[in-house]
């Protein structure tokens, strides 16, 4: 019992002398922050003509985080669409119709390697007008039935009781359809 007393009184001495160097380090801080002040304060002191002393005291924050709102900024790249005036027309004459589809022959584009990709003939018609109008032309879209569709167009033929859809252009006071698969012009009708 006497040994356990012993060992108990030198964990004590151990735990007073931690906590007093502890102690010790944390006035050392201080005083040596009340040193620093103190010098600064003594840098402050102003004598004037009559020697009279006069200190000027200067409240010193250390550590001190202070945050301000500014603007700022911030760049995005955003994909949109831009509405382009465009002076629409209609083609001019048969010769330039004729030109501009075998133009457009060689720039058909569809990608036929997508998995269930149902091509038909409005697919067709309708990027041809969408090409027609990036080009500053006026070009329909028009739905025709399977008997007047055979009885103008001479490449091929379509099923009866279907539709089909082709394009219409005006060009001077006479329409004519095109098959947007093939670039085959008809004559349809004289206005006027």
């Amino acid at each position: 019992m006497d040994k356990s007393i012993g060992n108990f009184k030198v964990i004590i001495k151990v735990l007073i002398s931690i906590s007093l160097l502890t102690l010790a380090f944390v006035f050392g801080i201080f005083f040596n922050r009340y040193d620093v002040l103190l010098q600064q304060n003594r840098t402050n002191i102003n004598f004037n003509k009559d020697l009279n002393a006069k200190i000027e005291a200067k409240l010193i924050e250390t550590h001190s985080t202070q945050y301000i709102e500014k603007p700022v900024t911030e760049i995005k790249y955003v994909e949109r669409i831009e509405k382009e005036h465009v002076n629409l027309r209609n083609f001019v004459n048969l010769e330039e119709l004729i030109n501009w589809l075998d133009a457009q022959k060689s720039s058909t584009t569809y990608d036929l390697s997508t998995p269930h990709t149902n091509l038909d003939c409005d697919d067709y018609a309708d990027e041809l007008q969408r090409k027609a109008l990036d080009d500053g032309y006026i070009m329909s879209f028009q739905v025709i039935d399977a008997e007047k569709y055979n009885d103008l167009f001479e490449m091929f033929s379509i099923s009866p009781d279907t539709l089909h859809a082709i394009n219409l252009v005006l060009i001077d006071n006479s329409v004519y359809y095109i098959e947007p698969q093939t670039g085959e012009i008809q004559f349809a009708a004289h206005l006027d």
